[in-house]
């Protein structure tokens, strides 16, 4: 008897545990979004992730913000960590946007260290390719990629991710790199939608 009331008593504790370490870490992520929100040069709307869509799954979310706040498709969207994705479409409450790693996917970068410019390109995994890079093209494993400003709606700087491996084409004259992006396409909970 008494090792049954203990037994509850254990259970009931861990609950409470795991569901106050829950707590904290969505106030980690929220704080780093507020953070970022008023240190942002952009005007942003904050937004939560509600779903994944079930057309593609890994490279489309839906968040909780739709017209009604004023989105509208080709925003841009990011998290405390980097790019995410672009909104591609909208409805009154919601809206489904295109994360980085989708292959329809391309957006003008450069290279931050040294400003070699490439089109970062999805690949529906977990990583992105940085395509018609030149074949003396400087660049090299942990290099920052970040957006160029010249795709439309995409602010000049953002950060999309990191070099992790440069190679060369089939054809031989110009090289590639893969990118793991910065923000965890996977697991993203919240969002800032970019108004340009």
């Amino acid at each position: 008897m008494e090792n049954e009331r203990l037994r509850n008593q254990n259970e009931f504790l861990r609950q409470k545990i795991n569901n106050l370490a829950q707590v904290y870490r969505e106030n980690v992520r929220l704080n780093n979004l507020l953070s970022l929100k008023q240190k942002s040069p952009y005007k942003v709307i904050p937004a939560k992730v509600i779903a994944r869509s079930p057309d593609s799954w890994s490279s489309a979310i839906i968040i909780d913000k739709g017209s009604n706040s004023g989105i509208r498709q080709g925003l841009v969207v990011i998290n405390y960590l980097g790019l995410v994705g672009r909104v591609v479409e909208t409805s009154s409450l919601t809206s489904k946007v295109m994360l980085i790693n989708d292959s329809n996917l391309g957006i003008s970068a450069i290279v931050q260290r040294s400003r070699q410019e490439g089109l970062i390109c999805g690949t529906l995994g977990s990583s992105l390719i940085m395509r018609y890079l030149p074949k003396d093209a400087d660049i090299k494993v942990s290099d920052v990629i970040i957006t160029s400003g010249l795709t439309e709606n995409y602010p000049k700087g953002l950060i999309i991710g990191t070099v992790t491996d440069v190679g060369e084409e089939f054809s031989g004259l110009s090289r590639y790199a893969i990118v793991r992006p910065a923000a965890n396409l996977s697991n993203i909970e919240e969002v800032l939608v970019i108004f340009p």
